[in-house]
């Protein structure tokens, strides 16, 4: 048999690679990737040279790709967690922690900025990024340059401001379980060279991807639209000022958890009640309640910024803002199709922000930013719990061997022995008010001792109070006078435990923190830069916003975290490869966590939301941000975290219900939701065609390994490893005037859950599963 030539045997991925990293041989000017320009420090820079790690999102490319929510971004920056089932429960976590938000009275430890406008509560961004200009996700502690202090890292949105040319984009975008997507913005002077205008608007809807068995209907579904208006005023070169108003609305029947576990004592409970309990399948996307499921989240809000230039090396900047945030929904307070309990929640957020910046130069080698930050918010809560008539029933159905004790005597063997009237009817209410007041001051200088030296220091002071009130009423109960002596007595225990009485409680805290930042950066050459730093940032204490159990403070503490992070950043192979590499360790004190609180009597519930503050975490770990031109039009990036968050100091941790204790030492077991691998790929091709058009196409794919998505780490609490595939072709003409493409999310059909929440019983857990494949096709024009 011949032999075949060397360059045939070879195997295909042989003979493939030399192809993908040979240039073409004729070239119209140097192969290199083009720099990212980022603001972090408020100025223009090019990100291989900020020594801070970070990742920069283009929102080109997410328009591209279809990235529209805070949920999907997180698959593009590797250690980013978003949690959470709704605007509400949302949480955002970096390095391993802060990703948790169900108590109102918690701040996130990830703080988010729009626009240079501290947003006050994660949810206020959980529905749509539009007309998005770029978004930094820096990690780490951060307070020397932006208005609010955070501990874990921040999130700095940018959206594309006016332009005085003439320019229009619009985008739909269609695809499976009726996904309708649609977008566009228009932008153009209104006085030339004096004033321009932008205005852009989205309309998002999606049917429901999971069933109700209760009644047929379809829930989980998508429902928002939004506006956003602006005006650029530069009426010369010293001076300008950007007017921003935006308005949005997000109204789903959906949110609905898919029950991941169930305890024994829901299990007793049902057996009881002869209900049979739907089968634990998330993944089916199904569930079986009697209650509506729905939210309707509306928000709005206006910011101006006006920018002095007052000499060519010093600009004033003033940001005025004010946003409010309403969020109302219904749920079903015993996820089954019993009449136990429905519950609702109107939340009305308000706040109003004032930042005061100075940033210039003060001679060639030194920089630097002074500001001054106020934060006044207004919280009000009113929540209500309505009860059925299988709640007496349901709520003693694990308690029959009490009730048929002394001193109740009650030999209960079926649910109609237990009267309904002894829950039916009966209503919790909810009320309460948070306020919140802060200030700071905070300035870094950044100082180049030697050309390629550079030393920054940064400090800040913040000043804060809260006070609030909370209050818990019943009624609609009705008498008890016409049951036989030993129901009163029973009767009347079940009311005090399962409702318990009137409740009230007024508490502020007054907090003062000083935090601040000192690193050492040197560039070896142009292309390759090194960095130290240490810094420390602080998140201020706070009221526990409900009713406390024995396991819990009224308030809760300051969280501290004192940070060192080395990296270095390159660009290499001719211009042709970007790597970051950051390494770091970050020590936090009284770390803000949420807490389980067993039943503290024989009918009590269990309380979830309450905080407490972790003695001691540790978080160490590595991150690698890379890009790669692999040839003309071939791109490569990748991006790697690795995190090891763990409790150092936990010896008074709840813990997991089915255990039968109360207390456990958690010190040296990692966090809940945080993953201990993240990684995030991506390849993009295009192809020049005849007749000015460009074929094109990508593949993205993401990793993320397990973690529990709650403190206790009760079974069905936990969030398996999980990866998403997506996939995209299309064909544009090559000066983008329009595009036409096709995309399957979630090739794979992999499956996934993106939130946990604790239900009703003691060790009842519900999970949000993610979007299923799906396919569509996307057309978008530009003028």
């Amino acid at each position: 048999m011949p032999r075949l030539p060397e360059r045939v045997r070879a195997p295909l991925w042989r003979r493939a690679w030399p192809l993908l990293l040979t240039a073409s041989p004729v070239l119209a000017e140097p192969l290199a990737l083009d720099p990212v320009t980022v603001g972090a420090r408020y100025v223009d820079e090019v990100a291989e040279q900020v020594p801070v790690s970070l990742t920069t999102l283009d929102g080109e490319m997410l328009d591209q790709q279809g990235l529209h929510r805070l949920k999907d971004i997180q698959q593009r920056a590797p250690g980013l967690v978003v949690s959470g089932h709704s605007g509400r429960y949302m949480g955002l976590g970096l390095r391993g922690f802060g990703a948790t938000a169900y108590n109102d009275g918690l701040d996130g430890s990830v703080g988010v900025f729009v626009d240079g406008v501290y947003q006050g509560r994660p949810g206020m961004v959980f529905s749509e990024l539009l007309d998005v200009e770029q978004i930094e996700v820096l990690r780490g502690p951060q307070g020397t340059l932006f208005g609010r202090n955070t501990t874990a890292g921040a999130l700095n949105i940018t959206t594309r401001a006016p332009t005085q040319d003439f320019e229009g984009a619009a985008e739909s975008r269609l695809g499976g379980d009726g996904l309708r997507e649609y977008r566009g913005s228009l932008s153009g002077p209104l006085l030339p060279g004096v004033l321009a205008g932008r205005l852009s608007a989205f309309d998002d809807a999606r049917d429901g991807q999971v069933e109700n068995l209760y009644n047929g209907e379809s829930i989980n579904d998508i429902g928002s639209r939004g506006l956003r208006g602006q005006l650029l005023w530069t009426p010369g070169d010293l001076f300008s000022a950007r007017l921003i108003g935006e308005y949005g609305r997000q109204r789903e029947d959906g949110n609905a958890l898919s029950p991941a576990h169930y305890s024994e004592q829901t299990r007793q409970r049902a057996a009881f009640m002869n209900y049979a309990l739907p089968a634990i399948d998330p993944y089916a996307r199904d569930v079986k309640q009697n209650d509506p499921v729905r939210s309707d989240t509306l928000q709005s809000g206006v910011s101006l910024q006006m920018d002095w230039a007052l000499s060519e090396s010093l600009r004033l900047t003033s940001i005025s803002a004010y946003r409010r945030w309403d969020f109302h929904d219904q749920r079903d307070g015993d996820s089954t199709a019993l009449s136990v309990a429905q519950a609702g929640t109107g939340l009305d957020h308000r706040q109003f922000s004032q930042e005061l910046r100075l940033a210039g130069e003060l001679n060639e080698r030194t920089d630097f930013v002074l500001g001054a930050h106020y934060l006044q918010q207004r919280l009000d809560r009113s929540s209500e719990v309505a009860f059925g008539k299988d709640a007496a029933a349901f709520f003693a159905g694990d308690r029959l061997d009490v009730i048929g004790a002394p001193p109740f005597n009650l030999p209960i063997s079926d649910p109609s022995q237990i009267p309904a009237a002894l829950l039916d009817g009966a209503r919790q209410h909810f009320d309460g008010r948070q306020r919140g007041r802060s200030g700071a001051v905070f300035g870094q200088l950044s100082w180049r001792p030697l050309e390629k030296l550079e030393a920054t220091l940064g400090l800040r002071y913040d000043r804060e109070r809260k006070d609030g009130w909370i209050s818990r009423e019943v009624d609609g109960l009705a008498p008890l006078d016409g049951l036989p002596l030993p129901l009163q007595l029973g009767g009347q225990l079940l009311r005090d435990i399962a409702l318990g009485g009137d409740y009230y409680r007024e508490d502020e805290v007054d907090d003062g923190d000083l935090s601040g930042l000192f690193g050492l950066s040197y560039r070896f050459s142009d292309t390759l830069l090194a960095y130290a730093s240490w810094s420390r940032g602080h998140k201020a204490g706070g009221i526990n916003f409900d009713v406390i159990g024995p396991n819990s403070q009224p308030t809760f503490g300051t969280e501290r975290a004192t940070s060192l992070e080395a990296g270095v950043k390159a660009r290499f192979w001719e211009g042709r490869a970007l790597l970051g590499v950051a390494l770091y360790q970050t020590d936090v004190d009284d770390y803000q966590a949420l807490t389980y609180s067993p039943p503290a009597t024989l009918f009590a519930p269990p309380l979830r939301d309450n905080l407490i503050n972790v003695g001691k975490v540790r978080l160490r770990g590595v991150e690698v941000d890379s890009s790669w031109l692999l040839r003309p039009r071939l791109e490569l990036r990748l991006g790697l975290a690795w995190s090891d968050a763990r409790y150092r100091e936990f010896a008074n941790a709840p813990c997991a219900p089915a255990s039968g204790k109360t207390n456990c030492d958690l010190s040296g077991e990692r966090l809940y939701n945080a993953p201990e691998w993240n990684l995030s790929a991506g390849l993009d091709y295009s192809h020049p065609l005849a007749a000015a058009l460009e074929a094109y196409g990508g593949v993205a794919y993401s990793l993320r390994t397990g973690y529990y998505g709650t403190l206790e780490g009760g079974e069905g609490s936990y969030q398996p490893s999980y990866s998403l595939t997506d996939l995209r072709v299309g064909l544009r003409r090559a000066d983008r005037r329009w595009d036409v493409e096709g995309w399957v999310h979630n090739l794979f059909d992999s499956h996934y859950v993106t939130a946990v929440y604790s239900l009703l019983g003691a060790g009842d857990y519900g999970v949000l599963v993610g979007d299923p494949r799906s396919a569509g096709m996307t057309l978008r024009v530009r003028f």
